[in-house]
C-alpha cells in the first residue's frame, strides 16, 4: 500500500503541468485517497496535527463557496467549479498533509517528481517552438500562463538542491546553478512580465531570511549567497529586457517602454471587474472564476490566437466578483493563516527550511496572480499540494528531524 500511495502522489506531481491530464490527475489523487482510506486509525491519529487556524480558515472558504450555489446566477456552473476547484484542492491538500507526516522521506520522491514532469514540459515547449508547430493539441501560446504559473510555483524547490538533508539535495554549487540558470530559460521563453516580479520576491525573501536556510559549512553557503545575489540581478535584468522586447514587438522600436503599460488590456478589464463586483458586493455573483464571462468576452482584442478574455485576471477581483468582500476576506484569512503557520516555522531550527519555502510559496504564486488569475485547475491543485506536504513535514519534523541526523 505504501508503494501505491507514493506511486499515485508521484504520478499526480508528474502530470501537473501537462494540460490536458485533468482526468489522469483526478485519478492519482482519489486513488491516493483511497490507500490512505484503508488504514483509517492512522489517518485519523494524523488529524489532529494539521494546523486549526489554516483549518478553519479553509473551511470556511469552502462553506462559503459551497453556499453560494444558493445564489449563483448559474448553479450548474458554480456546482461544476465546486468539484473541480473545491473538492479536488482540498483532496490534493488533505493527501499531502496525511502522507508527509506519515513519512517525511516521501519529501525527495515528490520533489524529484514535480521536477521531473517540469522538465518533460520544458523539452516539449522548446522542442514545439523550434519545430515551429505543436507537438500536442494544446499550443504553447495556450499553455503560456499557466506553465509560467507553474514555474514560480516549482522556484523554492530548486532552492533545495543544494541545502543538506532532510530537506535538500545536498548538491555541488554547480548543479544548483545550472538548475536556476534553466529556470530563468524556461522563464524568458514564456514572455511573461509578472513572473520576473514572483521570481525576484521569491529570492528577496530568501535572501532576508537567509538564517533559515540549514546550516552548511561555510564556503557552500557563501557560494549559495553569491548565486542568490547573481540570480537576483539577472532576474532585475530579465525584467527590463522582457519590457523593451514587448514594447518593440508590438510597438515599435520608437515607442517609449511606457507604450505597453498604457495600452494594455488590464485596466479596461480591472475596471469592468470592479463594475461586476458593484453589482453584488457582499455575497457575490456565485463561485467559480468565470461566473461573468460575458461581461469579459466583448473586450478580447480581435487579433488571430488572442485567447478570449473571461475573468478578471486577478484573483482577488476575481474572488470578490465570485463570493463578494465575505469571500474576499474569507480567501485572504486563508493566506494570512498559511503565512502565520509558515512564520510559526522560522521560529524552530528543525523545520525553518519548511517555513522559508512556504513563504517563498505564497509570495510568488500571490505576486504572479494579480495580473492573472491562475488560482486555478492543475495550478491550484499544485499548490494546495505543496502547502499540504509542507504543513504535513512540519508536522512530524521533530520525528523525522531526530531519525535523519
Amino acid at each position: 500500500m505504501n508503494t501505491l500511495l507514493v506511486a499515485a502522489t508521484s504520478a499526480f506531481l508528474v502530470l501537473a503541468p501537462f494540460a490536458g491530464s485533468a482526468g489522469l490527475r483526478a485519478t492519482m489523487l482519489i486513488l491516493a485517497a483511497l490507500v490512505l482510506a484503508r488504514h483509517p486509525r492512522a489517518t485519523a491519529a494524523i488529524a489532529p496535527r494539521a494546523p486549526r487556524a489554516v483549518v478553519a480558515a479553509l473551511a470556511s472558504w469552502a462553506a462559503l463557496a459551497a453556499l453560494s450555489v444558493a445564489w449563483s446566477e448559474q448553479p450548474a456552473y458554480t456546482l461544476a467549479e465546486l468539484r473541480a476547484e473545491i473538492f479536488y484542492g482540498a483532496l490534493a491538500l488533505g493527501v499531502f498533509f496525511v502522507a508527509a507526516a506519515q513519512d517525511a522521506s516521501r519529501w525527495r520522491t515528490w520533489r524529484i517528481a514535480l521536477l521531473a514532469g517540469s522538465t518533460v514540459l520544458l523539452v516539449e515547449l522548446t522542442l514545439q517552438s523550434m519545430l515551429g508547430q505543436s507537438l500536442t493539441r494544446h499550443t504553447a501560446i495556450e499553455q503560456r500562463g499557466p506553465w509560467s504559473t507553474h514555474l514560480v510555483l516549482i522556484a523554492p524547490l530548486l532552492f533545495t538542491l543544494g541545502w543538506p538533508k532532510p530537506w535538500g539535495e545536498n548538491q555541488a554549487t554547480w548543479v544548483q546553478a545550472a538548475a536556476l540558470a534553466v529556470l530563468l530559460f524556461a522563464a524568458w521563453g514564456t514572455e511573461n512580465r509578472i513572473m520576473w516580479v514572483a521570481l525576484g520576491a521569491q529570492l528577496l525573501l530568501a535572501m532576508a531570511l537567509w538564517r533559515a536556510i540549514p546550516a552548511m559549512e561555510p564556503t557552500r553557503e557563501r557560494d549559495l549567497r553569491r548565486l542568490a545575489i547573481a540570480a537576483a540581478l539577472v532576474v532585475g535584468v530579465a525584467f527590463a529586457g522582457s519590457l523593451v522586447e514587448r514594447n518593440e514587438r508590438f510597438f515599435g522600436a520608437q515607442a517609449p517602454v511606457a507604450t505597453s503599460f498604457e495600452r494594455d488590456l488590464r485596466p479596461r478589464i480591472w475596471s469592468t471587474a470592479i463594475d461586476e463586483w458593484r453589482k453584488a458586493p457582499w455575497l457575490g455573483h456565485g463561485f467559480g472564476r468565470e461566473i461573468v464571462a460575458g461581461a469579459f468576452i466583448p473586450l478580447t482584442p480581435q487579433v488571430a490566437d488572442h485567447p478570449e478574455l473571461r475573468h478578471a485576471h486577478n484573483v482577488f477581483l476575481d474572488a470578490a466578483i465570485e463570493m463578494g468582500v465575505v469571500g474576499l476576506a474569507a480567501l485572504i484569512a486563508v493566506l494570512i493563516a498559511l503565512a502565520r503557520e509558515y512564520r510559526g516555522f522560522l521560529r524552530r531550527s528543525d523545520v525553518a527550511p519548511l517555513g522559508l519555502l512556504g513563504l517563498m510559496l505564497i509570495a510568488g504564486f500571490m505576486l504572479k496572480n494579480l495580473t492573472d488569475d491562475f488560482m486555478h485547475r492543475h495550478n491550484a491543485l499544485v499548490f494546495w499540494a505543496l502547502n499540504g506536504m509542507l504543513l504535513g513535514l512540519g508536522s512530524a519534523a521533530p520525528r523525522a528531524a531526530e531519525t535523519k541526523r
